[in-house]
This record gives C-alpha cells, sequence and structure tokens, in this order.
C-alpha cells in the first residue's frame, strides 16, 4: 500500500468530525466542574454578630503544622484542645507562639457567634 492523496483539510475534517462527541462531552464536564467549584471558592466568611467571654482549661498543645518543612513561608503556631467551663465542650484554638500555655492552665476565649449560624473561638492573649 502506498501513501494516500487525501489533503490535509481532508484529514482535519474526519478528525474533527470523529471527536466531535468526546470534546463536546469534555467540554460540558469541565463546565460543570467550574460550576459547582466557583460558589465553594467565592464563599464569603459571615460576619460576627455576637461575642462572648468564656474560660477554659488547655488539655492539649501541639506544634503546627506538624511538618515545618512542608510549609515553608508559614509560620509556626500553637493548636491548643480547651475543654470550656460552660458546658464542658472540647474545643480546637490555635494560638501564637510567642505566648505559650502549659496544659492545665486557665485561658480566655472570645465565642463568636456568626450569621450563619456557625460559632468560631478566638484565644485571648493578655
Amino acid at each position: 500500500m502506498g501513501p494516500t492523496n487525501i489533503s490535509l483539510r481532508t484529514r482535519i475534517l474526519l478528525l474533527r468530525e470523529e471527536f466531535r462527541d468526546r470534546v463536546v462531552g469534555i467540554t460540558i464536564l469541565c463546565a460543570l466542574a467550574l460550576a459547582i467549584a466557583v460558589p465553594i471558592v467565592t464563599r464569603q466568611n459571615s460576619p460576627i454578630t455576637g461575642t462572648q467571654l468564656v474560660g477554659g482549661t488547655v488539655e492539649d498543645v501541639a506544634t503546627m503544622p506538624l511538618n515545618p518543612k512542608g510549609s515553608v513561608g508559614h509560620g509556626l503556631y500553637y493548636r491548643y484542645e480547651v475543654r470550656l467551663h460552660d458546658g464542658n465542650a472540647r474545643i480546637f484554638v490555635d494560638g501564637e507562639v510567642e505566648t505559650p500555655h502549659m496544659i492545665g492552665s486557665e485561658v480566655s476565649i472570645e465565642e463568636q457567634q456568626r450569621q450563619d449560624g456557625t460559632t468560631t473561638y478566638r484565644l485571648l492573649n493578655y
């Protein structure tokens, strides 16, 4: 068999016809993935509607990130596991390295109620 006399334009048209359904399917799949991802990525923080001062006892301390070499450019901080005095709930709060708290020490925490109904906590360092 020898080479065929099909022009480049004809070959491109044949390839386009052969792969048209696949290209359309992949395009629709990518558009669907973007439609799902955009609201998640652009979600705004819910504003704080109220705050309350609560106390707790430090039960555990961990240095974060666990692998400092894997997070070059990010600062180290402590992650405290605190048992609240009100309700006996356990929460996790991040704190600065400059003001460490020992296990068993009493800490003050600001409980923040958000507009979307969630509650966040901030460690007060004073």
